[in-house]
């Protein structure tokens, strides 16, 4: 039985941008729009992908083993594999591959899922070191109330954990701002009264003033009190502590993102996708599965697209035109085919970037005929002998840069930006 689509995922912004939405006070409208103002998605699909089901097209390997009934296909400058019982893949590169950019071969030197994880997301698998999202975030020239906002999902920080806010899988954050937290600890506390809480602020802010009226501390908690009351103000609007589940979570998910984007509340953004049915990606058998993945994925990102497509931002013009999306997985899976019909652990994967600032319509680097990562040619994204090897750090460089941050000693794929 064909599923239900998920109604009209717009619904959240039209309440945002109502008559309701507009007496809320806009936080940041005046910074948001100045300096660098790309907003980022990041969408993990947990588990590792099987890249031969659609960004390596591996025909004619001997090592490789692909799909039976699939086939190389190109639309648009993108090359990938194509196969009829996935036409959401095809159709999405029909409408989208202009907006859009693969890197093939992505080195991610580990085979277990938390330091490849950690590793993709950070260029490091040392404990102490920021994801991408998080440095965007915090290097960020607006301020927001949400910078990095992790929906679902695990972010890596350290020098910026102020700047993430984890909604939590039940709710978590809405219940702490409304105060009902108190009402769910082991020793239950009634919540105060707004009158009461509104005396409370009010003492702490002058005891603060009082104390050390110039202080980094009291402005802080100045600031932070002002932040609570400012995202109070939005719960009614935006449904954040609702962790949807089902298959259309993901859609469900980014249209919650691109509300918060649309209100210039964060930066960056977070969420995890676990594949149909949240069957999860790692196929070490079965590994059929990983095309109803794929197709499942492919659908879900063009609901969201759409949707995207439809909004305005804080400025007036496109959320579309200051948003990137970022696709990726923490590793990739063997060339060949184990015992069980599924494929293990590899250290080389693909990512994919649509959006703002993209240069589109292209595929960058790509993977021998024994499934490693070729050379490339990072002003071009051509492969290359002379070229270099793609690694993670590279790829994240790449993402800096995309967002006007200086990406530090590893050198960005310059091919992927416009």
């Amino acid at each position: 039985m064909p599923r239900a689509k998920p109604p009209e995922l717009t619904r959240r912004a039209a309440l945002g941008l109502g008559a309701a939405g507009l007496m809320i006070p806009r936080f940041g409208v005046a910074d948001a729009v100045a300096g660098n103002n790309r907003r980022f998605l990041f969408v993990h699909c947990a588990g590792g992908w099987d890249t031969t089901y659609c960004f390596q097209p591996g025909f004619g390997s001997s090592v490789v083993d692909m799909e039976p009934d699939s086939v190389a296909a190109e639309v648009g400058g993108i090359t990938f594999v194509d196969n009829e019982a996935r036409p959401h893949v095809r159709s999405f590169f029909e409408s989208y591959a202009s907006r859009t950019a693969i890197v093939n071969g992505i080195e991610v030197p580990s085979i277990t899922h938390e330091r490849c994880r950690r590793i993709m997301m950070t260029g490091s698998a040392e404990g102490q070191t920021d994801d991408w999202g998080a440095i965007l975030a915090g290097e960020a020239t607006s301020r927001y109330l949400l910078p990095y906002f992790v929906l679902s999902g695990t972010a890596f920080t350290a020098k910026y954990s102020s700047r993430v806010v984890r909604v939590g899988q039940d709710g978590q954050l809405t219940n702490l701002l409304s105060g009902k937290a108190l009402a769910q600890t082991d020793r239950p506390y009634a919540v105060p009264s707004d009158a009461r809480t509104a005396l409370v602020d009010q003492y702490v802010r002058a005891r603060m003033g009082a104390a050390a009226p110039d202080s980094a501390i009291a402005t802080a908690a100045a600031g932070a009190l002002d932040d609570a009351e400012s995202l109070n103000a939005y719960l009614g609007t935006l449904d954040i502590g609702t962790y949807t589940q089902g298959c259309y979570q993901m859609a469900y998910h980014m249209a919650t993102v691109f509300d918060v984007f649309q209100l210039g509340l964060a930066r960056t953004a977070l969420i995890e996708y676990k594949g149909w049915c949240s069957e999860g990606w790692d196929t070490h058998s079965n590994n059929d599965r990983q095309g109803l993945h794929f197709e499942e994925l492919f659908d879900l990102l063009a609901l969201g697209i759409a949707d995207l497509d439809s909004r305005t931002a804080v400025d007036g013009g496109s959320l579309a035109d200051e948003t990137v999306i970022v696709l990726f997985s923490e590793m990739g899976r063997t060339p060949q085919l184990n015992g069980g019909n599924g494929r293990d652990h590899w250290t080389y994967t693909s990512a994919m970037v649509f959006g703002a600032g993209v240069r589109g319509g292209q595929v960058i680097g790509g993977f021998d005929d024994s499934g490693y990562g070729d050379n490339a040619d990072y002003a071009t994204g051509e492969v290359s002998d002379s070229g270099t090897g793609i690694h993670a750090r590279n790829f994240g460089a790449s993402l800096l840069a995309l967002g006007d941050v200086d990406p530090g000693e590893d050198a960005p794929i310059t091919a992927l930006l416009a």
